[in-house]
């Protein structure tokens, strides 16, 4: 709310020039990241040899991740809107209202400009732990998965006593007498 604020109190003009061509190349490589990051996280789901929960957990984390990723695509556009509104020249017969094209309207349009890049700004930290969430429930299915696989071909213990066999009298329970007896 107070970047909002900050910008209808900043002067009329304040983000033409320099500045504004710094923040649409600032928001351009953040939007260019956005929609390959959803790419992947879209191809991502897969649901070969997952459990339905492994599945489920994915899918929220996914959905959660792209949900910011939009939504900070959105506050980007709102952005870029608002900077070409204001070097766009408004039309002639809004200039017969007082301050309107000076004053009131570019107050409003540099207002959502600073409010929406500061809450691209606050928000864009979230992409880092968003990747790692999802890092970590592919870890676990990744595991899930491998372990699963190492049982299926794990030998059975039959298959091992047919493969490595032990003589008839292996274990046999003798008395020690009968042991001293022989030897003699």
């Amino acid at each position: 709310m107070a970047a909002f604020v900050a910008g209808a109190l900043l002067t009329p003009g304040t983000l033409s020039g320099d500045s504004g061509r710094m923040l649409v190349t600032f928001l351009g490589l953040v939007s260019a990241s956005i929609l390959p990051t959803i790419s992947l996280l879209v191809n991502s789901m897969t649901s070969s040899g997952r459990s339905v929960k492994a599945v489920d957990d994915l899918r929220r984390e996914l959905q959660a991740a792209m949900d910011a990723l939009f939504f900070l695509f959105g506050c980007v556009g709102i952005v870029v809107a608002g900077l070409v509104s204001l070097a766009t020249t408004p039309p002639m017969i809004l200039t017969y209202v007082p301050y309107l094209t000076t004053e009131i309207l570019p107050r409003i349009g540099q207002s959502l400009i600073i409010g929406a890049s500061m809450l691209t700004i606050m928000r864009i930290g979230m992409i880092p732990a968003i990747l790692r969430r999802s890092l970590d429930v592919r870890h676990k299915i990744a595991t899930e998965e491998a372990r699963r696989k190492t049982l299926e071909k794990a030998p059975t213990a039959a298959s091992t006593r047919t493969t490595f066999p032990t003589h008839p009298e292996f274990g046999k329970t003798v008395k020690f007498e009968d042991l001293t007896r022989e030897s003699n």
